[in-house]
């Protein structure tokens, strides 16, 4: 079980059971690439959304890479996996570039500034396995 206090800049304040119940009650890989495709065209992003994108991004890291983090529903991670794992691991790429486009946003990461590192170890994870 990963522990989610590696990003709790970004995502700490960040109501991920909402998120998930969104996530559910829609078709979860389209929900997904929709979050990312928004992501990497707004013309701004603002601190929320980039909250957003990076917990959309770590729902596909549990889900395509196997990673447990702790504040995520293990059961509706495990469901997804069964569902939709070839899915999820399709979106990878499109998250890793959301997250690359957030990284680059100082209106958004302004008032952040350690939430930078962990926007780069997400996508790093995002990439490299």
């Amino acid at each position: 079980m990963v522990d989610v206090a590696e990003f709790e800049h970004l995502i700490g304040s960040y109501d991920i059971s909402d998120l998930l119940d969104d996530i559910a009650s829609a078709d979860p890989p389209a929900y997904l690439r929709r979050c990312f495709a928004e992501g990497s065209s707004a013309p701004v992003l603002s601190w929320n959304r980039i909250q957003q994108l990076a917990a959309c991004a770590i729902v596909v890291d549990c889900v395509a890479d196997g990673r447990d983090y702790e504040a995520f529903e293990a059961e509706l991670i495990a469901d997804w996996r069964m569902h939709y794992a070839q899915d999820f691991a399709k979106l990878k790429e499109p998250a890793a570039a959301a997250l690359h486009r957030a990284q680059g946003e100082e209106a958004g990461l302004k008032d952040q500034p350690d939430a930078a590192p962990e926007l780069r170890e997400l996508e790093r994870r995002l990439t490299s396995a």
